[in-house]
């Protein structure tokens, strides 16, 4: 019997912070000139922390052999896999990735707003699906005969802009970008958590050293959070394999931002891991009078076929990586290479590129097809490390 507990861990930036997933400057062709920060890093990025943290914090590092099989029992054989589930030793769950506001969490919101701009009036709006016939079944279930399709409803048109937006569980509603200039007109949110900050991405210098000319005016974005704001999250962690686990500094993306970790135990009965949870009652409640609703609680990993259940989307697609290592078989972690049939891991390796739903994505789904929706979402080797938590609002 593993001696589980529950922790709150807040993540408080001690600078600007960066989380660039694919994008980077390139050359030629594929230069980019502008390159702006994600605003959360990879659930798998948060499992690579939290395992390097309890080699730290449990004296396992440097990695030898003498101490393979004790790294193994404490963080797992291997790193997060799209395709395979794994497990990773002391770390039993990972919750999805928050904003914590003054001690109040920030959730992504649902995709159902669109901004509509007319005669200078900034407006915050809401889809609200509709039903119409489609005479040549072609539009819809392709391969059943149904002859009704969903659209957005009469009012929208697809030049609007869907906004990044937070809500909080009394369902006050927050945009991502303190910087962006939106008019203050209307019923939109004004208050931002990221501030974004720029600088030369390749230094001048750096550029003379090199004898290119100078290109200094390519810039990086980053952000950072307004006093009393930072990221939350809750881990599992089973405190008779990590003897370990405590407040401590961390390094967290490509770029190593760094963040002071605090670490609390979490005694509350309502579980940040379980799906229909307390934990999360009171969002999105706007049921729709037709169809079932799913909203995205964290980016998720989908099958192709999904979108053939789903009556109509709103959604985003994002890039996808991770890099994957083997404890027993990787022994150089200072190097990078690509996937391959025939990988031998000695090196940590980058693995293909996949796309997944953004978080505050909806589903709006019928009742013929909720239960095989809700199953292809509720996937436990994705869910382990925080991916494909969403939550049902039934309609009425």
């Amino acid at each position: 019997m593993s001696n589980k507990k529950t922790y709150k861990i807040d993540l408080r930036p001690m600078d600007v912070f960066f989380f660039g997933g694919e994008q980077h400057f390139g050359e030629g062709d594929d230069a980019n000139y502008f390159v702006r920060s994600n605003y959360f890093p990879q659930q798998s990025g948060i499992l690579g922390m939290l395992r390097h943290q309890l080699l730290i914090q449990n004296d396992c590092i440097p990695i030898t052999p003498n101490n393979k099989t004790t790294v193994s029992v404490l963080i797992g054989e291997e790193s997060y896999d799209i395709h395979t589930a794994k497990t990773f030793g002391a770390i039993q769950s990972i919750s999805p990735l928050f904003i914590s506001s003054n001690g109040e969490l920030l959730f992504p919101e649902a995709s159902e707003f669109y901004i509509k701009k007319k005669d200078g009036l900034v407006e915050l709006l809401q889809f609200n699906p509709k039903v119409f016939t489609d005479t040549n079944q072609t539009m819809i279930y392709p391969d059943q005969a149904k002859t009704s399709i969903i659209t957005a409803g009469e009012d929208f048109l697809g030049k609007y802009e869907l906004p990044d937006m937070l809500v909080s569980l009394s369902g006050k509603q927050f945009r991502y970008n303190k910087n962006n200039d939106i008019e203050k007109k209307g019923n939109l949110p004004e208050n931002g958590v990221f501030i974004e900050t720029g600088k030369p991405g390749i230094q001048k210098t750096a550029r003379r050293e090199k004898g290119k000319k100078d290109n200094g005016f390519y810039r990086q974005y980053s952000y950072s959070f307004p006093e009393g704001v930072c990221f939350t999250f809750f881990a599992e962690i089973d405190r008779d394999v990590a003897k370990n686990f405590e407040t401590g500094r961390i390094m967290l993306g490509g770029e190593k931002s760094a963040f002071h970790m605090v670490v609390n135990q979490y005694t509350q009965s309502a579980s940040p891991f379980e799906e229909g949870s307390a934990f999360y009652s009171g969002l999105y409640e706007r049921p729709h009078k037709e169809f079932n609703k799913i909203v995205c609680l964290s980016d998720c990993i989908v099958s192709d076929e999904l979108s053939a259940k789903v009556a109509f989307m709103s959604n985003t697609m994002i890039d996808f990586r991770n890099s994957r290592s083997k404890v027993q078989n990787t022994t150089n972690y200072n190097k990078m290479t690509l996937a391959s049939n025939r990988q031998t891991y000695e090196t940590p390796t980058r693995s293909n590129k996949y796309q997944l739903l953004k978080r505050g994505s909806v589903l709006w789904v019928e009742d013929a097809h909720l239960k095989e929706v809700q199953a292809s979402l509720n996937k436990s080797q994705h869910r382990i490390i925080g991916y494909n938590y969403f939550k049902i609002i039934r309609k009425q």
